[in-house]
C-alpha cells in the first residue's frame, strides 16, 4: 500500500513540472575549416568566413525542475569572394569593362538532440548546460564568372561561368553549450549562451541570444 501511494505521489509531481517548450535564438560566431579553394592559375585563394550570424530554433520537454530533452536547428553561411577589373576591352566594336569574380561558400543546416540539465539561481535566473549530438549537411560551392558591362551604359551586360563546382558533406559531431535565462513572464524568458559544435568538416563557436516559451 505505502509503495502504490509513493508511486501515485512520484507520477503526479513529475507529471505537474513536465512541460513542453520552444525558442529561438541568433548568434554570431566564427566557424574553423579546412575548405579552401584555389585557382592556381589566377592566383586566387578563397576562405569562406561566417559573416551573417546563425539563426536557430528548438523545441524542448522538461522531464523535471532539473532535467530536459531538446531538439534544435540552426543554419549559417560561409563566404568569400574576389573580384578583379580587367580592364576594357572591344567587342563588336563597342568599349566593355571587363571584369573577373571567384566565389567560394558553404551553407550549413544544423540539427542537434541534447539533454538540458537546469539550475535555479532565483526566482528569476536560472542556468542551463547541453550536452549532445549534432548532424550537420554542409554543402560547399565554388564557382568564376566573367563579366562585360558595355561603357556607355552599364544597363548592357554579359556574362558567363567559367567554372563551378558543388559537393555536400553529412557530419555527425557534438555539441556543447553553457547559458543563462532570464524570466520576464510567468511563460518566457530571454537568455544567452556559449555554443561549441564540433565535427570532422568544421568547429564552429558562438554567442547566442533568444527567448524561450513554456507551455
Amino acid at each position: 500500500m505505502n509503495k502504490s501511494v509513493l508511486a501515485i505521489l512520484a507520477a503526479s509531481s513529475f507529471s505537474v513540472s513536465a512541460a513542453p517548450y520552444v525558442g529561438l535564438e541568433y548568434g554570431f560566431g566564427t566557424t574553423d575549416h579546412d575548405i579552401e579553394t584555389s585557382f592556381k592559375a589566377d592566383g586566387v585563394t578563397l576562405n569562406p568566413e561566417l559573416e551573417d550570424g546563425i539563426f536557430g530554433g528548438f523545441v524542448g520537454y522538461s522531464l523535471n525542475d532539473s532535467w530536459a530533452v531538446e531538439l534544435g536547428y540552426s543554419q549559417f553561411d560561409l563566404d568569400d569572394s574576389r573580384s578583379k577589373n580587367l580592364g576594357i576591352v572591344d567587342i563588336d566594336g563597342q568599349n566593355y569593362h571587363h571584369e573577373m569574380d571567384w566565389d567560394s561558400s558553404i551553407k550549413a543546416k544544423q540539427i542537434t538532440f541534447a539533454p538540458v540539465f537546469s539550475h535555479a539561481l532565483n526566482d528569476k535566473w536560472t542556468t542551463k548546460f547541453k550536452a549532445g549530438l549534432s548532424y550537420t549537411q554542409y554543402e560547399s560551392k565554388a564557382s568564376k564568372h566573367e563579366e562585360h558591362e558595355l561603357v556607355s551604359n552599364d544597363d548592357v551586360e554579359m556574362g558567363s561561368t567559367l567554372f563551378h563546382s558543388s559537393e555536400k558533406n553529412n557530419e555527425l559531431g557534438a555539441m556543447f553549450s553553457v547559458g543563462a535565462e532570464y524570466k520576464i513572464l510567468p511563460q518566457l524568458t530571454i537568455g544567452a549562451n556559449a555554443k561549441y559544435q564540433l565535427d570532422s568538416y568544421a568547429n564552429t563557436a558562438s554567442i547566442n541570444l533568444g527567448s524561450t516559451y513554456y507551455f
